[in-house]
């Protein structure tokens, strides 16, 4: 039986990330470069309460070593940010030996694996990897695609 909790991943989080900091900085980092402002706040929609996100210990490591690399202007809010991000959600570690030589290996990383693999207990995932995103639906898991969800809305 599948909670009412949302997983997220890496890129999304740092989307909500950039956007918690300042919804201007998402399309200047080349991780988050093809996604907008409103992207942000669509996501902020989908989730509702942070209390439902879901994030991998792996995603939060993911998005942390991406992220802190800030000037001084944007470390410390940054650093504020990911305290309160991380004391809001629900962190749900999934071991990285769980999972079984696959085909879905060859085309995805250990951590969207381990996305995969979890985002099947839980209401739906977010994502704007279309890898992820189709081997999502193919194994019957609901999926909110960032980038998808904004073209069909453009």
């Amino acid at each position: 039986m599948r909670n009412y909790k949302i997983l997220i991943d890496t890129n999304s989080l740092l989307v909500l990330l950039l956007g918690y900091l300042n919804p201007k900085l998402i399309n200047t980092h080349p991780r988050t470069s093809i996604y907008i402002e409103n992207d942000f706040y669509n996501l902020l929609n989908v989730i509702g309460d942070l209390k439902n996100l879901i994030i991998l210990p792996n995603v939060w490591t993911e998005a942390d070593n991406l992220l802190n690399n800030f000037n001084k202007d944007h470390h410390y809010v940054y650093l504020k940010t990911l305290v309160h991000l991380t004391k809001k959600t629900t962190e749900v570690y999934v071991k990285s030996n769980s999972f079984e030589l696959s085909k879905e290996l060859f085309s995805l990383g250990l951590t969207d694996i381990l996305l995969l693999k979890y985002s099947k207990n839980c209401r739906f995932l977010i994502t704007g990897d279309s890898t992820l995103s189709d081997y999502a639906k193919a194994n019957g898991v609901e999926v909110y695609d960032v980038v998808k969800n904004r073209n069909e809305n453009f």
